[in-house]
């Protein structure tokens, strides 16, 4: 079977625009407008769908695009959606979920072993393109992007999700972690090594506390010459040391490639990997 032969499975819709086979390959691309009562359809924007029965699996993805002319041609640029209040999902598959059953001509869900004409399947994908299937996880990434953030700044540096991506690329092929600057550390009393930033939110948890005791008299004579104060003033700075030296030891880790092949990531590396994942399984139900 070719692309020709693939895409005569699939009947025109009054909402499609364009049905593109693929030369090269058993597949199809689909252009196709949004319902009208939406604020998509309204400006012109674009639904591409593409479907592909490849030897390696059944590949589909649909994403929102917005027609622009050069020239003679129609170039389709990818978009997100994020201006939009209710939000559509862009989704690539990974080709495990289904499969193309030559002999019925139609895709098996394997999981369930349920079959869908090209028809069917091609309103699977659009429904769940409508539906925003990534609001939670938008969420929790964004969640997990203020928890790297707050790691980094501890230690002075700095954590950009795409720029980080770029820097871990470029120092694994070097072999070697380089400071994005160079952190001047001055030990506190000339013994603690803190960075400012872990010893700022030290102090302010440090006073945070210390109004709250004042303000419950908890502790009757609250002054320097009481040597529980002074003791507890030494162990808080050597707590900040210890979160400086670690936290400062991950992200020197994170940055660096791993010596041996079962060597799993740390957690900042785990944080990291898991704002990118944004895999989910399609409703089969269509909306």
């Amino acid at each position: 079977m070719n692309g020709e032969e693939f895409t005569k499975l699939y009947t025109r819709q009054d909402s499609d625009e364009t049905i593109t086979p693929f030369t090269n390959e058993v597949g199809f691309s689909l252009i196709r407008k949004y319902p009208k009562d939406t604020a998509y359809h309204k400006d012109e924007r674009r639904m591409f769908i593409k479907i592909a029965a490849l030897e390696r699996g059944f590949f589909y993805g649909v994403d929102m695009t917005k027609p622009e002319k050069r020239g003679e041609n129609t170039d389709h640029v990818i978009k997100d959606g994020e201006e939009y209040k209710r939000r559509v999902t862009n989704f690539v598959s990974d080709g495990s979920e289904f499969k193309f059953d030559s002999a019925t001509k139609k895709i098996v869900h394997q999981p369930t072993n349920k079959s869908f004409t090209m028809n069917e399947f091609v309103e699977i994908l659009a429904s769940n393109h409508l539906s925003d299937r990534l609001f939670w996880k938008r969420k929790i990434n964004a969640l997990t992007n203020a928890i790297l953030k707050f790691i980094f700044w501890l230690s002075d540096k700095h954590y950009d999700r795409v720029k980080t991506a770029i820097d871990k690329y470029e120092f694994g092929r070097n072999k070697t972690y380089s400071e994005e600057k160079t952190n001047d550390v001055d030990p506190f009393f000339k013994y603690f090594s803190i960075y400012r930033n872990t010893l700022f939110i030290g102090l302010v948890i440090a006073l945070s506390v210390a109004v709250l005791v004042y303000k419950y008299n908890i502790l009757a004579e609250f002054t320097l010459a009481n040597p529980l104060i002074v003791l507890a003033f030494f162990l808080f700075l050597s707590l900040c040391e210890r979160i400086s030296i670690w936290s400062n030891a991950k992200i020197k880790e994170f940055f660096t490639p791993r010596q041996f092949y079962n060597e799993k990531p740390n957690f900042i590396e785990r944080l990291h990997d898991y704002q990118y994942q944004n895999k989910f399984k399609l409703k089969l139900k269509i909306n």
